[in-house]
């Protein structure tokens, strides 16, 4: 992946990924869209510790539930978000000839657009008390 310029950030270009080898470009959702979208993330990112402590304070059956959880559900649930996001492209298509890896670099791209005050509001409230 190139790294996006200011330009493209202010033109909402497209984001570019690479998904079995192929080039995609990806729409950037608008603000109202963004917004439940990022919600949906944060709910999901919200369940990590359960799963993660449900291991931790397994008993015989719940580290098996607890496994599935982290290893299954939650990547698979990273994908439905990343396609839920990338809503144009051929899911069925792409998971016939993409890699999870790829995915993961995707679903970076993605991130860094769709999250951007996460990086701006710290750097300039860093700013303001120096």
């Amino acid at each position: 992946m190139t790294e996006r310029t200011e330009e493209d950030k202010i033109c909402i270009a497209p984001i570019t990924v690479i998904l079995g080898g192929n080039q995609y470009s990806i729409e950037q959702l608008r603000i109202k869209d963004s917004r439940g979208w990022r919600k949906s993330v944060v709910d999901l990112i919200q369940t990590m510790p359960v799963y993660a402590n449900q291991a931790i304070s397994s008993k015989d059956g719940d580290i098996e539930s607890a496994l599935i959880g982290l290893a299954v559900t939650a990547p698979d649930a990273v994908i439905d978000l990343f396609f839920s996001y990338a809503k144009d492209l051929d899911r069925g298509e792409i998971e016939d000839i993409a890699t999870e890896s790829e995915i993961a670099v995707a679903w970076e791209e993605v991130s860094k657009v769709a999250f951007p005050l996460s990086k701006t509001v710290p750097e300039t409230m860093n700013k303001l008390y120096q």
